[in-house]
């Protein structure tokens, strides 16, 4: 082979099924990172017969397909490729893990087992002797059963707001300093920042990652009558639906007014 043919050095792994990440033969190729070096790579594989590129997600679901994760955990893997703070990829690899599927599915034998006793003392009460405390126990074990998922349940949207990240909406009148304070949480020119009244008109959004955690900031249109102006006005309804939806709100108004 010359200098010429040759795309790249790397490595090349085996991973045999059952016991891969999709249950499936796999085979890993381990090459440098370069632009050139992939897109030369990924042209050589597609001259192969039957060789496709794999859709996005395509094989989390295959190992979904060979019972090699649930969906709880598909979701963490999910979370984890999408983690931008280091408290979404802690949450997201305890879901990958399975922390979220051993409890769903304890509250699930905790069932059948509550069920099946529910069904011999109805069967079998009289004839064997079935201890009348049975429905008593069951009673009990459920109501817990019920105030440990009603617990889970009522969390405050903690792992949705973990997911999607807190949100604060900047509000106030125009020429109040919003843009400038978005630009100053974000450490770089985000929004606009001009004297002249109403430069923003339509919401302006940031992540940052404040201690781990996603905070999303909207800078908003000045709110002011603005009923000559239909796109000023169309900023403002906005910016009053941004901060209604909002998790936290900052209104800023001028001192010296």
């Amino acid at each position: 082979m010359s200098a010429d043919s040759t795309l790249d050095t790397g490595l090349c792994i085996w991973f045999p099924g059952p016991r891969s990440f999709t249950g499936e033969d796999m085979a890993e190729l381990h090459i440098h990172g370069g632009s050139a070096v992939i897109a030369s790579i990924l042209q050589a594989l597609g001259s192969i017969p039957g060789l496709r590129m794999a859709e996005a997600g395509e094989f989390s679901r295959r190992a979904f397909d060979n019972d090699k994760m649930d969906l709880t955990t598909l979701e963490g893997v999910a979370d984890l490729i999408n983690a931008e703070t280091e408290a979404q990829r802690k949450l997201a690899v305890r879901q990958a893990g399975g922390e979220l599927c051993e409890m769903y599915e304890h509250w699930r034998v905790q069932m059948v087992s509550l069920m099946a006793n529910i069904e011999a003392y109805i069967d079998f009460s009289e004839e064997e002797n079935i201890d009348d405390d049975v429905l008593d126990t069951v009673r009990r074990i459920a109501a817990s059963l019920k105030e440990e998922i009603a617990n889970h349940l009522n969390d405050g949207r903690r792992g949705e707001i973990l997911r999607s990240g807190v949100s604060l909406a900047i509000v106030g009148p125009p020429n109040s300093g919003k843009s400038t304070l978005l630009n100053r949480l974000a450490q770089r020119q985000v929004a606009i920042v001009s004297p002249v009244a109403g430069t923003t008109r339509d919401i302006i959004e940031t992540t940052l990652d404040i201690g781990g955690y996603p905070l999303v900031v909207r800078d908003t249109a000045g709110l002011r009558h603005a009923d000559t102006d239909a796109i000023e006005a169309e900023g403002i309804r906005r910016a009053l639906e941004s901060a209604r939806e909002a998790d936290m709100r900052i209104c800023l108004l001028d001192a010296t007014q």
